[in-house]
């Protein structure tokens, strides 16, 4: 089973609903698993995402892209992690499903994250943003890569309580000052940096592309 698993094309798939978890307010995890079919298993490496089908038929035809959080062989097949944020008709259609519930995917697509080289790396999530990064804290963990996970929310309340399962340390600001320290996930990057070889980032547009003229500027 394990030699069959490896990252490939996105694919069209169906996954059934495993658990609803409320993790936060307007925020779900949602487990799906995916059987195995023919010689093909479509493996998510973390920073890849799937398009999610919501349902609703002609009025709402778009998927949403969702990133897995998430994704590990069990028996028979794959298990995969979203976390799903309520925004809109589509993800409150998502977040709504009942375990047993089947759910078309396409994916994994993206290239996902390049972890070659890296020694030492810091992982700079925001929001929903954390999802992408949890995926990848594990994965260099097994890596043997040290790793660092700073992560930022609006309030406390939004916090993603999973994060405490990583062995590598995590660090939480928050923008009213309600957990961890106050202010934006990229204040005092630069000075963070010189301890790192390279850097991971997933979040609001704003925010990566401050983290990347950090970057920049750390070399």
């Amino acid at each position: 089973m394990a030699e069959k698993l490896r990252p490939a094309a996105g694919v069209l798939q169906k996954g059934t609903l495993r658990e609803n978890v409320e993790v936060a307010p307007g925020v779900r995890l949602l487990n799906m698993s995916l059987a195995v079919g023919g010689d093909e298993v479509s493996l998510p490496v973390p920073g890849q995402f799937y398009l999610v089908e919501c349902g609703g038929g002609r009025e709402h035809l778009l998927r949403r892209p969702m990133s897995a959080a998430m994704a590990r062989e069990i028996d028979g097949g794959l298990r995969l992690e979203f976390l799903v944020e309520v925004v809109g008709w589509g993800t409150a259609a998502l977040a709504a499903l009942a375990p047993g519930a089947e759910v078309d995917l396409l994916g994994p697509l993206g290239r996902g994250y390049d972890i070659s080289g890296s020694r030492a790396a810091l992982l700079i999530g925001g929001g929903i943003g954390v999802a992408p990064l949890y995926f990848l804290a594990k994965k260099l963990e097994a890596e043997g890569v040290t790793c660092e996970l700073l992560a930022g929310f609006k309030t406390g309340e939004r916090y993603f309580a999973g994060l405490s399962d990583l062995a590598c340390a995590v660090t939480v600001s928050t923008e009213d000052g309600s957990l961890g320290a106050c202010g934006l996930v990229c204040d005092g990057l630069e000075d963070r940096l010189v301890r790192f070889d390279s850097a991971f980032v997933c979040g609001p547009e704003a925010m990566m592309a401050r983290a990347t003229k950090a970057c920049e500027k750390a070399g």
